[in-house]
């Protein structure tokens, strides 16, 4: 082996040895699903990187398997049907529910807490500051989407789903819902991207759920308890040097 392929192979590797004197494409890949919530996940060729979902999985895989990863974007509601059949091994950013610990199987926490904001139409004289401001009150949210039994229990209004937070976004900005509720990060995300600072504000109430960030692997994929426990591993290292902290810094300067 060159020199050259020999520092190709530690940086691939992420400083472990591969197999087969880094025979890369005998390393076994993932199918990661996920829907587009930037900046967890970015488009292709994105100027800052993958995202920070991908980022962590890539990482935490490489160096507690090593594994190869390969990463579809696709609705929400896919991404659900796609675990439950097996079709895909994991997606990052699942919430736990009694239904979906059936088939799915979670990793170790990483990242922070999910959050979730709520945005009304600038200029609408709605107010949401605590958790029963929301009741009543038309809601955008993602299709598939859970969310935490506290928050879940004061949407009594109509509940309007669509299949990405763009979609939520386009609809409150229609004046077809009253407000939408979204993970913090990607919402304020979008609305700096996107320019809807002028037609839509963020409300002072954001619901901490106190929930952690897990990638959950299906159940029906072969060989999923080898690739979770490569998961937990990764995770485990990428903790100790402060990785999330790190890509946060990254993604969202400025």
């Amino acid at each position: 082996m060159s020199l050259l392929h020999r520092r190709q192979c530690i940086s691939l590797a992420g400083g472990l040895a591969l197999p087969l004197g880094c025979a890369w494409a005998s390393v076994p890949e993932l199918l990661m699903v996920t829907a587009a919530e930037e900046p967890y996940v970015l488009p292709p060729n994105h100027p800052l990187g993958e995202g920070l979902d991908v980022d962590s999985a890539r990482e935490a895989l490489m160096r507690g398997g090593p594994y190869r990863l390969q990463v579809e974007q696709l609705p929400w509601r896919r991404v659900l049907a796609m675990l439950k059949a097996g079709r895909a091994d994991f997606s990052p950013g699942v919430l736990q529910t009694e239904e979906r610990r059936e088939y799915l199987a979670f990793s170790e926490p990483f990242g922070g807490p999910v959050r979730h904001s709520v945005y009304t139409r600038r200029g609408s004289g709605l107010s949401i500051r605590q958790l029963a401001d929301l009741k009543g009150k038309r809601l955008a949210l993602m299709a598939g989407a859970a969310f935490p039994e506290a928050l879940q229990a004061v949407m009594t209004g109509p509940l309007e789903r669509v299949s990405d937070l763009r979609g939520q976004f386009r609809m409150l900005a229609a004046g077809r819902v009253e407000a939408l509720v979204g993970n913090e990060l990607p919402a304020r995300w979008l609305v700096r991207a996107q320019g809807y600072g002028d037609r839509v504000e963020q409300q002072p109430f954001t619901f901490d759920s106190g929930v952690p960030t897990q990638m959950a692997f299906s159940r029906r994929r072969p060989g999923f308890e080898q690739a979770l426990a490569a998961m937990n591993r990764g995770l485990a290292l990428l903790a100790r040097t402060n990785h999330w902290a790190k890509l946060e810094a990254r993604y969202l300067a400025g």
